[in-house]
């Protein structure tokens, strides 16, 4: 019976690449920064997008505010983004994410520009501890900068941004279906 079935993993795997290719994580893709000034923090940014969380490890670490601050991720160029996912530790909180367009870092450490464009926002006041947390747009917005803030402590173990991919199939390769499914062992 699995030789007649044996096309069925590979279909599993591709169909299973369509629900998730319209969301995926391009935080890795982003230069993030944290504000500088009164807002001081514990931890490492490569932290946030090291793919290393609770659920997953213990080894995973916790990027830490004591009180407030913001974090902003910039893109060279612009991509589709639904929103924000926050694995957030024990300090749970109010988390608040913006999209704009031509915004950048500024030498203040705050956000700044003299043609910035707020795309959308989004406010996640649930106070969740031990959880991912989404922060979704109201509608998927094209920006090339996003800023995300907490009014008092946050402890994040993941930042996720969930962007929208501009074609219907996420290319997914044969070699990477087989390494996936067990296919690739020699037959004897």
């Amino acid at each position: 019976m699995w030789k007649r079935m044996s096309w069925a993993v590979p279909v599993l795997v591709v169909l299973g690449a369509f629900a998730w290719a319209s969301e995926r994580n391009i935080a890795p893709d982003a230069l993030t920064r944290a504000t500088q000034g009164y807002n001081q923090y514990e931890g490492e940014l490569g932290w946030l997008s090291d793919g290393i969380y609770p659920d997953n490890s213990a080894e995973a670490s916790a990027f830490i505010w004591p009180n407030k601050g913001n974090l902003v991720f910039q893109f060279e160029a612009p991509y589709t983004v639904l929103g924000l996912r926050l694995r957030v530790g024990a300090d749970a909180g109010l988390y608040q994410a913006w999209a704009y367009r031509d915004a950048e870092y500024g030498e203040d450490g705050q956000t700044a520009g003299a043609n910035m464009e707020v795309l959308a926002d989004a406010v996640n006041n649930k106070f969740a501890e031990n959880a991912w947390v989404d922060l979704l747009f109201e509608r998927a917005v094209e920006t090339d900068y996003i800023e995300l803030s907490t009014s008092q402590g946050a402890e994040f173990f993941e930042v996720e941004i969930l962007g929208a991919e501009q074609t219907a199939v996420w290319q997914v390769s044969w070699a990477n279906i087989k390494m996936r499914t067990g296919l690739s062992a020699e037959r004897r």
